[in-house]
């Protein structure tokens, strides 16, 4: 009677303490989904369709136009390299603005210009031209205007002015 007891007393704590008798999952447990479709390394990203390469970091995944992915680290090089390429390609279209130099007694000149900055080239055009003279009194003064255009890969860049002298 006392074994008896025994388990009637360990039964009754144990359904009191909320224990329960170990229990055997029915399959194995995949904490971690692998994604087979792009080869080895490549585990879900929880909660989408996307897969991650856990060595590399690219992603990918399917869509109706195709697999697109993306490579983390790479993309971040990828975007300083673009705005550095954009700096140097600024650079280089700013110095091939130059304006010609109108001297005394010239009226009209042009300009072929060729800036470099970095690995980027820019070829340029510029002009001027006077637009008046003889504006101050004794007949001193000119008004002069110059524009300029210039290329650098896919930058393009322009400019204008007026210069007064006397």
């Amino acid at each position: 009677m006392r074994g008896v007891n025994r388990v009637i007393s360990f039964a009754f704590l144990a359904a009191a303490g909320g224990l329960s008798a170990p229990c055997q999952a029915e399959g194995p447990v995949e904490y971690v989904r692998v994604c087979t479709a792009y080869g080895a390394q490549y585990y879900y990203s929880p909660g989408t369709t996307t897969c991650i390469n856990a060595d590399t970091g690219e992603t990918r995944s399917a869509t109706a136009g195709g697999v697109v992915g993306k490579t983390a680290l790479a993309s971040k090089v990828d975007d300083i390299d673009r705005r550095v390429q954009r700096a140097f390609e600024g650079a280089s279209v700013a110095s091939a603005l130059a304006g010609p130099d109108l001297v005394q007694g010239e009226h009209f000149g042009v300009r072929v210009n060729w800036g470099n900055a970095g690995q980027s080239n820019a070829m340029g055009v510029t002009g001027a031209a006077v637009l008046g003279e003889g504006f101050m009194p004794g007949g001193n003064g000119r008004l002069a205007g110059a524009a300029g255009v210039a290329f650098s890969g896919k930058a393009v860049g322009g400019n204008a002015g007026l210069q007064f002298t006397w």
